[in-house]
């Protein structure tokens, strides 16, 4: 199969989206921050069941063997990450897998007293009294909202059918147990239902508990916690102060982490570092273990710049910092003694800077013998530029033998023959952005010559509209980090992943003003991330809502 990578048709225009999504339109005010059409009920992916779950319950763990029954998600085309509402739905085999996990959870919870006991209320005396006051508790966590006075009683009704569904059971666990069943079954459990529909001023406010939700799902994936309950009730989430202070504790917690590197996973192409497999005869240092390597490495460098060194996305482009164990070491050209465990470095700053210098990012856009500039090129126009690239044309040769030529030489008279339908974006597009990192061999290695020649790694790629001289990666590293198109690129994608929809032209005035921000240094990555879910687009949903 051919490596090659072309394109027909148009390139998107990042700052102009050919395609506003569902919803969307072509032309909104300039400048002014709206929010887009979204779907009402998003149902929760798997991995936000399983927090939930966990978090609902009060588990130890979350249930993963359970969730393995759970038919996967489909994706969406064209959309980086997993979250898209459009693409989740319930069959009847997920629907099934939904009903048994269910009725598990429930029985390991009633049958245990310790269990249950993190779960029920104190100061109530009768068994019904207790029951209600469950019910009252559990569905405000279960359904992110107050429980009307009817939803109580339709659930109290199933708590008095419990002993004969459970007649081995004591009266009250058993009760507990088909309430618990009901809850974890529950489309208002399954799916994040926002009832809010009075519009003001052209734009439906969420309520303080859609609020809440939104800002759980969106920064811990699973279910707002007590404080966060507690801000809603209260009012707290009326304000954009509010929420921002809300934001800004949620992103100190532990559990924004995992939404961090989830992010940054799916921008970088993560799990891509799977398919790493060098030619053992030409890399003959190189265990199998490189690809987890590059993954820990990549990992640790992003929760590093955002919460260690509260950095901005420049960093990710420039820091020279990075963590290696003994294996990256040895790619890396470092000396010392170096062991399986990871420690920090600086690199050379002759040879290295930010993600792209990596050995992850390197080694997963190459051959198993030669670097791959188209990969790495294609890479950063649709991750870093946000310029999608069609798909190459059917039945394209491979890349012929170098016969002495180097690799650029090789995919210059391959894909930049004049006449062909390739060259266009080849020499124009793809090519630019992958021959700068000429100078890393297939594992990341640094290199100076290539089949015994001197490594050219100059170009002059178009970077935000404008042609860009640069003399390596290095050189590149510093034009992406300091243009605005890619800023508002990179935020461009926050607000998809935090919205779980596609970006739209509602979008533009918010992800222009964080870009800009991003750009002149002043919006750390935390800070961004608190800027979307405080923004027009978040707190407020479009009147002609989805279905």
């Amino acid at each position: 199969m051919s490596f090659l990578t072309a394109c027909e048709g148009q390139i998107s225009d990042a700052a102009n989206p050919r395609n506003p999504g569902p919803g969307g339109t072509n032309n909104p005010p300039a400048g002014v921050e709206q929010p887009a059409r979204s779907t009402r009920v998003a149902r929760l992916t798997h991995a936000q069941w399983l927090s939930t779950v966990k978090d609902l319950l009060k588990l130890d763990a979350a249930p993963t063997a359970l969730a393995q029954s759970f038919r996967a998600d489909p994706s969406q085309s064209g959309f980086l990450f997993d979250n898209d509402a459009r693409a989740l739905s319930v069959d009847e085999a997920l629907w099934g897998a939904y009903q048994r996990a269910a009725a598990d959870l429930a029985g390991q919870v009633a049958t245990d007293a310790t269990k249950l006991g993190k779960l029920l209320p104190a100061g109530s005396t009768t068994d019904e009294a207790r029951a209600k006051a469950f019910v009252e508790s559990f569905g405000l966590r279960a359904l992110r909202r107050p429980l009307t006075a009817d939803e109580v009683e339709t659930y109290l009704k199933l708590y008095r059918e419990g002993p004969k569904a459970y007649p081995t059971m004591a009266a009250f666990q058993g009760g507990l147990r088909l309430v618990l069943e009901g809850f974890l079954q529950s489309p208002l459990f399954l799916y994040r239902v926002e009832r809010s529909t009075q519009a003001a001023d052209g734009k439906v406010p969420l309520d303080a508990f859609e609020v809440a939700s939104r800002l759980s799902y969106a920064l811990w994936n699973s279910m707002p916690d007590d404080a966060l309950f507690a801000a809603a009730r209260e009012g707290m989430l009326a304000k954009r102060e509010g929420v921002a202070a809300e934001a800004r504790r949620m992103m100190a917690d532990p559990r924004a982490r995992g939404v961090v590197d989830a992010y940054h996973q799916a921008v970088f192409d993560v799990p891509r570092y799977a398919n790493i497999r060098p030619n053992t005869t030409r890399f003959p240092n190189v265990t199998t273990k490189l690809a987890e390597s590059a993954a820990k490495e990549n990992a640790l460098f992003v929760q590093d710049v955002v919460f260690g060194r509260k950095g901005r996305f420049a960093d990710l482009l420039t820091s020279r910092d990075t963590f290696v164990n003994d294996e990256l070491a040895r790619i890396y050209g470092l000396t010392g003694n170096f062991t399986a465990d990871f420690v920090p470095v600086t690199l050379d700053g002759a040879q290295r800077r930010g993600v792209l210098t990596q050995v992850g990012f390197l080694a997963s856009h190459a051959t198993s013998i030669d670097p791959d500039p188209i990969h790495r090129g294609v890479f950063l126009s649709e991750h870093l530029l946000c310029q999608k690239i069609g798909a190459p044309p059917a039945n394209i040769p491979a890349l012929p033998a170098p016969n002495g030529r180097t690799n650029r030489e090789v995919v210059t008279s391959h894909t930049e023959a004049p006449g062909t339908v390739c060259a266009s974006c080849h020499s124009t597009l793809i090519n630019p952005l992958g021959f700068p990192f000429e100078n890393f061999d297939a594992v990341g290695g640094y290199r100076t010559t290539d089949n015994g020649h001197p490594v050219d790694a100059s170009s002059a790629p178009g970077i935000g509209g404008q042609k860009v001289s640069v003399k390596d990666a290095l050189d590149l590293a510093d034009a992406l980090a300091t243009t605005q198109a890619v800023h508002e690129c990179y935020a461009r994608h926050w607000v998809e992943f935090l919205s779980g929809r596609p970006s739209v032209a509602e979008d533009e005035a918010l992800v222009a003003r964080l870009g800009k921000l991003s750009q002149s240094g002043q919006l750390p990555i935390v800070d961004l991330v608190v800027e979307v879910v405080t923004g027009v687009g978040f707190v407020t949903r479009h009147p002609e809502e989805l279905p």
